[in-house]
């Protein structure tokens, strides 16, 4: 059913974005060092949390950003890193089942939510969806008997793998469903925007500052949760001190005023 998904994803790592926040020695004391492996959809938040961390803790923070299980095969392979961060439940569970994590120490920092968004400029859609609360589930019926196009994420991504398991629930008969391959590191946003009359099943947090993009139906699920798992090694005292803070108010603030669930 779903049409070009790539079983086999390719391991090496193309960094989307990174960041290095380093300060100078604070009172006397030794600069210290953080790691952070996290998705994509947390830039944003945690820019702005490790930013304000660095310059309030003498932490040099590094902060990397790429789909799971790209992270998770560096990890595995011995590269450096101190917290990773993701709403996947395989490679979390992964990282436990092969030793790399300190299994008492998980923060659960945020949750968050599937949407089915398309472009503001759609010309076909469905006047069912002008002004009435649909499900996720009635508005994935509704653009299936429209026998539309959806793209979602590779598996690599949480949000691939929520989005294509969500869809298996239903028989679709006209909805063509396309899955991105890995090495496409274009945004589904902007897929949405060259083919405005296509849709997408995302996570909500993915939506920030998209204004070409209408929500027409949203479901809040409990088991999309991020967690940030500190790595077994040298360095799990300051991973550790690093989650402490996560859970602070304005930590928590960041991630919600990012798009964020918090409990």
């Amino acid at each position: 059913m779903f049409k070009n998904f790539k079983k086999k994803i390719i391991t090496q790592i193309i960094i989307l974005a990174s960041l290095v926040i380093t300060i100078s020695q604070a009172q006397g004391n030794a600069v210290r060092n953080l790691t952070i492996y996290a998705e994509p959809n947390l830039f944003v938040a945690f820019t702005k949390i490790a930013r304000i961390y660095s310059q309030n803790f003498a932490v040099n923070v590094s902060l990397n950003f790429n789909p799971s299980l790209d992270f998770v095969d560096e990890i595995d392979s011995g590269e450096p890193a101190d917290i990773f961060i993701s709403a996947h439940p395989i490679f979390a569970e992964t990282m436990k089942q092969k030793g790399l994590i300190d299994v008492y120490n998980i923060g659960y920092i945020a949750n968050d939510e599937l949407i089915l968004v398309t472009s503001k400029d759609n010309k076909e859609l469905p006047v069912k969806f002008i002004d009435n609360n649909l499900s996720l589930e009635e508005a994935i019926r509704l653009i299936d008997q429209s026998k539309n196009n959806i793209i979602i994420d590779h598996e690599g991504n949480s949000s691939g793998f929520f989005a294509k398991n969500f869809l298996q629930n239903f028989t679709l008969e006209n909805l063509s469903i396309f899955s991105k391959l890995p090495e496409d590191k274009n945004s589904i946003i902007r897929d949405l925007t060259n083919d405005p009359n296509s849709y997408a099943l995302i996570f909500a947090s993915h939506l920030r500052n998209a204004k070409n993009l209408q929500i027409l139906a949203r479901k809040k699920d409990k088991n999309i949760y991020y967690r940030a798992l500190v790595i077994a090694g040298d360095n799990m005292e300051v991973a550790r001190e690093f989650l402490k803070f996560l859970k602070k108010s304005q930590s928590q603030k960041i991630l919600q005023e990012n798009g964020f669930f918090i409990n």
